[in-house]
């Protein structure tokens, strides 16, 4: 078992060739007036196909397609991945995180089927730029044609694909994708298959651990196993099972990942329990995986993977500076800030206040300096001594160490909820998905499905 994936599979179509760029051909001397109208004929019918494939799935690449270590050394070896985050690992936020280290990225996930068949979801949810590389694209779904055909949309724009077979939530088991479709050996696997086949880009999967316990590990092997030799060039596993989110979360099970990365020929990446550059190190050196993934931590502290300590306000102001130049959406933007302010907002409620009224991305930098000038007036006020009561980070650990007045919050979401009902306010209405909290609150948000 745990053979490594062929360079070539049957069935599998040769590569099209992409339409040339340019006008129409040049007619030599002596030809034919014929020819010059035939040429010109020709030349509109390439500009009305191009025109035609902006909104159609792109051709595929004209070089071998690398799978396994071979593509993962062709993409630098990368250790820090930033993990796919509905509505949360948006461009502007990679390219924060890509800053301080991250050496790949997911995009948050998108759905197959919206993607396939519509042309405004792709361009709402789907950005990058050149300096966005490598870059790994998730989608989830449960029809094998229907993951190939979105794949395609970004084979040009990206370096991977990746299968979500993670997510947790409710709304996954609803919409039958995520981690509820590990059981279904035969269906993922099929996907796989298809998108190894017709994606010109490498195919990659993201999963958890299907029971509790490294002596229960078998199932997950024999589903690594078959996600392989179906084609899946890269794994990241998520040491916990779909159980095990939210307050009731509970720790990572590296040994088992540590097990499933010695028994594969693919690279593997661990999802879960990162909190510090120091757990990252750890954790390389513990279980020998080829890269670690971080959400929760990123999402707090985006310098995470650099080993640096920067301030949560410094962090926020180039976050903002980001989501300006790549047009982040503003339900995003808003709900980056709750978090990376979270021990900010949670001693000074009245600006937890102000930065959930934001409805622009002015009136949400407003807030964020307004935290920034407080928190910077006490610091002065001790002599520049930090107050441990008032730390600068504390998201990650809202549920083991919850900061602030409880009953202030409790007031201010009360507030918050009154104010709701007269003007709704977008960031607060979005559903919780792997990777991502809920829509943003005064206490900074709910779970995130991958910690």
């Amino acid at each position: 078992p745990g053979s490594s994936a062929p360079d070539s599979r049957p069935g599998e179509r040769a590569p099209a060739v992409p339409l040339c760029e340019g006008g129409s051909a040049m007619t030599q001397g002596g030809a034919a007036a014929d020819d010059d109208v035939r040429g010109e004929d020709e030349a509109r019918d390439e500009d009305a196909e191009r025109r035609r494939d902006e909104d159609e799935p792109t051709a595929k690449r004209q070089r071998p397609k690398l799978r396994g270590f071979e593509f993962f050394r062709s993409i630098g070896s990368p250790k820090t991945v930033c993990a796919p985050m509905v509505d949360q690992s948006e461009l502007a936020f990679r390219m924060l995180t890509r800053r301080y280290g991250c050496e790949l990225a997911y995009t948050p996930m998108m759905h197959s089927r919206n993607f396939a068949e519509n042309a405004k979801y792709r361009k709402q949810n789907f950005t990058t730029c050149p300096e966005d590389r490598p870059l790994v694209v998730q989608f989830c779904g449960d029809n094998p044609e229907t993951m190939a055909k979105a794949a395609k949309y970004v084979e040009t724009q990206c370096d991977a694909v990746d299968i979500n077979l993670g997510c947790p939530q409710g709304i996954a088991r609803k919409g039958h994708y995520g981690a509820y479709l590990l059981e279904e050996g035969e269906l993922i696997t099929s996907i796989v298959r298809r998108m190894d086949a017709e994606v010109a880009v490498p195919v990659t999967c993201k999963i958890r651990l299907l029971k509790v316990g490294t002596e229960n590990l078998q199932e997950t092997l024999n589903l690594c196993y078959g996600l392989e030799a179906a084609g899946c060039s890269v794994l990241t596993l998520h040491g916990r099972t779909k159980e095990m989110k939210g307050q009731h979360t509970g720790p990572t099970n590296w040994e088992a990942v540590k097990i499933v990365k010695s028994r594969l020929n693919i690279p593997v990446f661990l999802n879960g329990g990162i909190e510090t550059f120091e757990d990252v190190e750890r954790c390389l050196a513990e279980t020998g995986v080829d890269g670690v993934m971080s959400s929760e931590a990123l999402l707090e502290t985006p310098s995470l993977f650099s080993g640096r300590h920067v301030s949560q306000d410094q962090l926020t102001a180039e976050y903002l500076e980001l989501a300006k130049i790549y047009d982040a959406p503003k339900s995003a933007v808003k709900a980056h800030v709750f978090r990376f302010l979270y021990a900010g907002l949670q001693t000074n409620i009245d600006l937890r206040a102000q930065l959930g009224a934001a409805k622009t991305l002015e009136e949400i930098g407003l807030a964020a300096a307004a935290v920034r000038e407080r928190r910077s007036a006490e610091r002065a006020a001790r002599g520049g001594v930090e107050d441990p009561e008032r730390p600068d980070a504390g998201w990650y650990r809202r549920y083991r160490n919850p900061l602030g007045d409880l009953a202030g919050t409790a007031v201010t979401r009360a507030a918050r909820k009154a104010a709701a009902t007269a003007a709704p306010v977008a960031s607060e209405a979005s559903a919780p998905a792997e990777g991502q909290a809920e829509a943003p609150s005064g206490d900074g948000g709910t779970d995130v499905g991958d910690a």
